[in-house]
């Protein structure tokens, strides 16, 4: 299992810095266990372990310095005498053939030693826990002594906290790197900048650490590492193990994301003081965005753009900015963002821009009470092909012909336009066209 790797990355990394040569069960007795276990409150959750017997049974036996010896006795006993299992060889499967963890066992004796066991725990500690239920596993030196660290962090955190439910490590992680890549981020007041969003249940009086956002993570690693792209692995422990594979995160398609937007802000004057991060929210989940195969471009489809595309949504037109003050420019610059980032064409861009600098101008011409003009815009924002949308076109070159050369050219642009870019160059259109209504 990835988690055994990545184990043995971070207990080779720590020794090298502290320039020691612990073994998997040495890191596992001296670093890990005292600071996970060694305390009613865990820091992590292991199914079916010594550990999670003992926590189940302490309002019977309380969690005593020889309780929790004795669990970690019988741990040991287990992990070198049994045949490694999930309930102790982390991300492994049950042990029994029926269990609806089980599936997808190969029928090869595959060597897996007492070290790789140990070092399964300490891997799966790593697991960067994301909204959807996922965590994500980074293969990045960086990355992993930096949740390192943040393990010391969760613990001093928790002890200040009392109402604090105990057992997220993998939440906090990703809370972590959101807090510790940002350049904001001070080590002597680790939570001045950014705190853990916390959510207290109203009758119990529990605190629990909320999920961080996939995204936010993925921009937290595009600023530390931007020109990085990461190997990481995305799955699941729990009742039922779920496996979603390796997946590539195109760190620096993502920074380039975030510069663009702030060029475009810049640009139309409709700045703001919320990070990128904070404003940016996914038409796809994580789970769903993995199965693109990679985390870039594609993956960050801002969320309800599609309901604005032909052929992917309702084809909504986009509402009218107010005034150049208008909210709803901060999130048109999002949609523009995603969109210009996937055409990847400077010249249909500027073209884009110009024609609805022109289809406004042709809407406010003529009888104003009828609305001649204004009405045939609008049609022509309605087409759901490229067929019918030069068509359309077609009449706008008779009607205003002074500009005939702009449709000419955009015409020629579409025409060698590949089918999938239409729907965003429409969107594009809309959205310019409703900000040049605005101006």
């Amino acid at each position: 299992m990835y988690t055994a790797y990545i184990g043995k990355r971070l207990i080779q990394l720590v020794n090298q810095r502290e320039g020691k040569e612990r073994s998997a069960q040495e890191f596992f007795d001296e670093v890990y266990i005292p600071l996970f276990f060694m305390n009613e409150r865990y820091l992590q959750h292991v199914n079916n372990s010594k550990f999670d017997q003992a926590y189940k049974q302490k309002k019977k036996t309380p969690l005593t310095t020889e309780v929790l010896a004795n669990a970690l006795s019988g741990q040991h006993e287990k992990i070198l005498t049994d045949a490694p299992d999930g309930s102790f060889f982390l991300g492994g499967a049950a042990a029994e053939a029926s269990a609806g963890t089980s599936g997808q066992v190969t029928d090869l004796v595959l060597p897996i030693t007492e070290h790789e066991v140990y070092a399964s725990w300490v891997g799966a500690a790593m697991g960067v826990g994301v909204s959807g239920g996922l965590n994500v596993l980074i293969d990045s030196n960086e990355v992993l002594l930096a949740l390192y660290e943040g393990w010391y962090r969760y613990r001093e955190y928790l002890t200040q906290t009392p109402n604090l439910k105990p057992h997220q490590v993998n939440t906090w992680n990703g809370y972590w790197l959101t807090n510790v890549f940002d350049a904001r981020f001070d080590p002597e007041y680790p939570f001045a900048n950014k705190s853990p969003d916390i959510k207290t249940d109203a009758k119990t009086g529990t605190a629990s650490i909320e999920t961080t956002s996939w995204v936010k993570v993925i921009f937290a690693l595009s600023e530390r590492m931007p020109n990085q792209s990461l190997n990481t692995y995305v799955y699941s422990l729990s009742q039922m193990n779920t496996t979603v594979g390796f997946v590539a995160m195109e760190l620096p398609a993502v920074r380039y994301l975030n510069e663009l937007y702030q060029k475009i802000s810049r640009e139309s004057g409709a700045l703001t003081t919320d990070s990128f991060d904070t404003l940016y929210d996914t038409a796809l989940g994580f789970q769903r965005a993995c199965e693109l195969g990679k985390i870039g471009i594609p993956a960050l489809e801002p969320k309800q753009l599609r309901e604005h595309m032909p052929g992917r949504g309702t084809n909504k037109p986009f509402k009218q900015p107010k005034d150049k003050d208008d909210p709803i420019l901060i999130t048109y610059n999002l949609y523009q963002t995603w969109i210009i980032a996937m055409l990847n064409n400077q010249q249909l861009i500027d073209l884009t821009t110009k024609v609805a600098s022109v289809l406004n101008e042709f809407a406010n011409e003529g009888d104003r009470g009828k609305k001649v003009n204004s009405n045939a815009v609008d049609k022509l924002l309605e087409t759901k092909n490229r067929r019918e949308f030069i068509e359309k076109m077609a009449e706008f070159v008779k009607n205003d012909e002074k500009n005939a050369t702009n449709f000419d050219e955009l015409g020629n642009t579409i025409i060698l336009m590949p089918t999938t870019d239409f729907p965003l160059f429409m969107a594009l259109l809309k959205l310019k066209y409703a900000v040049a209504k605005t101006k």
